[in-house]
């Protein structure tokens, strides 16, 4: 029975699963179709006949190869570029030049779409609306638009048909995992079903466009009494969950800047984008975290402007704490201390190796400290020290490892703003201020009044819980469950060989009955031989011969 069969799991769309596989083999990773038990989906048959490929690398053939398999994988290798949790680093560097090829949405399109939305004719809800896009990707494109009452707006459109594509690739994204987990034989610090678990909530909120609205929305309360930031209005009478309106800003990218924009304006520009990124981490806990060229804006009143929020993070009081604690470590170069706050990130219950690592941080630091410091780079560090987790098995909240990606993209946008930048300097300011409010009296008392009450439900549940466990023991109702790992692939070669085993019985069997037909002369004869005895002697050939022909495909004899 197929592995896919044998989980539960069925495909709506088969054919998109052989579509998939197809382009595996094009792009010279067919091999993994018979490593995860696949080859009834697509036979080598009926595989593509593929010319030798160029010399490309395995990360350029990847990158090529989620390209041509459209939004949802574009947007999964988007999304595998930020993990060095899930990927070597030559792969995410790979990843981030994935490219958005697709055509803009037909203008009839366009009008229609959004009528269905707003309930209302496009010449009602818009004074003026340009159906040519200012700007088209995989999933959306935006288009100016004035309102009746005279405001300039962007009008973000989702692309028809995306949900029912992502709900297809992602039922087959989900169990590629699964059979990667059961067959790869492979280690990795996060398990791919619960990174594909963690990217269908990162999709179905943008393709939400609600939720977008409301994020932009929090960073903007966030961020009201700090006047070097913008965000744009929401226009919620004009938004829906596939079309978001909003002002339209004026300004210039961060990466287009005029050729005579002030070197100081530029300096200045590049401090406030790294202070940014700090506030949003350790005092809000609620981070932008796609700062890309494209979505941020220096606009006319000299303001950082964020303009998308579809992306967003969000860290709890410990991991912000422990989050601290490296950046003034990393400040410090301080090894224990800042393998002390990486562990107390670390949500894996096994044994490490906490001198091994110590060692590995020591040489890290050691290589980056000996840099100037304008070559010093906190997001790149952080990715580094998630390579080291890599190597002794530890699990990070997953935000944190997002978290760690968006510091690596903000800190160059800063650079090609200020290539002098000195992140030890920019950073200790806002760290230095965190810490001494995290040590203030008052906020110390009320983390330890919390903590007292949490010790007094503990104290008072533990008692009932005790007399629960000791009850269920006393009846034999106390259930220890066992999970066996790293069986799945010889369960199934046990089963593939007890099978043809019951086979050659089978096959046997009809040779000895087929055998004693034949002697015993009985039942319909012809030629002085019994029908039944050569009829079973044909049958028994036959399926030997099918037998040995499996055996030889699969080449192990």
């Amino acid at each position: 029975m197929s592995p896919i069969l044998r989980m539960g799991t069925t495909f709506q769309d088969l054919n998109r699963l052989r579509e998939i596989l197809q382009v595996l083999v094009r792009h010279g990773f067919g091999f993994l179709i018979d490593q995860l038990q696949l080859s009834a989906y697509l036979p080598k048959r009926l595989r593509p006949k593929v010319a030798p490929l160029p010399k490309l690398s395995a990360p350029v053939r990847m990158r090529m190869m989620l390209e041509s398999l459209g939004p949802v994988f574009i947007k999964f290798g988007q999304t595998l570029s930020m993990r060095p949790d899930m990927l070597p680093r030559e792969y995410m560097i790979e990843l981030v030049k994935l490219q958005d090829r697709v055509p803009p949405i037909p203008k009839a399109e366009v009008r229609g779409l959004l009528e269905e939305e707003l309930g209302v004719s496009l010449e009602k809800a818009f004074k003026k609306f340009n159906l040519v896009p200012t700007a088209a990707a995989s999933m959306a494109q935006v288009h100016w638009g004035l309102t009746p009452d005279g405001r300039e707006v962007a009008v973000k459109i989702q692309r028809p048909g995306l949900k029912k594509i992502m709900d297809s690739d992602i039922e087959i994204l989900r169990v590629l995992a699964k059979l990667w987990e059961k067959f790869s034989g492979q280690d990795m610090p996060r398990h791919p079903v619960e990174f594909v678990d963690e990217f269908e909530r990162i999709m179905r909120d943008e393709l939400d466009f609600m939720v977008e609205g409301r994020n932009l929305e929090r960073l903007q309360r966030n961020f009201k009494d700090r006047p070097a930031y913008g965000f744009p209005r929401i226009d919620w009478e004009r938004s829906t969950a596939r079309c978001l309106t909003q002002d339209f800003i004026f300004g210039h990218k961060l990466t287009d800047l005029p050729a005579n924009f002030p070197t100081r304006e530029r300096k200045r520009l590049a401090q406030v984008l790294v202070d940014a990124y700090i506030l949003m981490a350790l005092e809000d806990h609620f981070f932008h975290a796609d700062p890309h060229p494209g979505n941020l804006l220096f606009d006319t009143q000299k303001r950082l402007v964020f303009l998308d929020a579809g992306q967003v993070g969000r860290l709890d009081t410990e991991t912000v704490s422990a989050f601290t604690d490296m950046l003034l470590a990393l400040v410090a170069q301080d090894t224990d201390a800042l393998v002390d706050a990486y562990l107390r990130l670390s949500t894996t219950e096994e044994k490490i190796d906490k001198r091994s690592m110590k060692k590995d941080v020591a040489v890290f630091l050691e290589q980056y400290y000996s840099l100037p410091v304008e070559k010093i780079s906190f997001g790149q560090s952080l990715q580094d020290l998630i390579g080291i987790s890599f190597k002794y098995g530890i699990q990070l909240p997953p935000d944190f490892v997002v978290l760690a990606r968006t510091f690596f993209g903000a800190e160059g946008l800063a650079r090609t703003l200020n290539p002098q930048l000195n992140l030890v300097e920019a950073v200790r300011p806002v760290a230095e201020r965190i810490f001494r409010k995290r040590y203030d009296p008052r906020v110390m008392l009320k983390n330890f009044w919390r903590r007292l009450q949490g010790l007094e439900r503990f104290s008072v549940n533990l008692p009932g819980q005790l007399h629960d466990l000791m009850q269920k023991l006393l009846q034999g109702h106390l259930k220890i469950e066992f999970q066996h790992e790293g069986l799945e692939t010889l369960t199934h070669n046990l089963d593939r060989a007890s099978n043809r085993l019951s086979f050659s019985m089978i096959v046997a069997a009809l040779i000895i009955g087929s055998s004693l037909l034949l002697t015993a002369n009985r039942g319909p004869i012809w030629n002085h031989l019994s029908i039944l005895g050569l009829l079973g002697f044909l049958v028994a050939g036959l399926l030997g011969l099918w037998l040995i022909i499996a055996i030889l495909r699969s080449g192990k004899i």
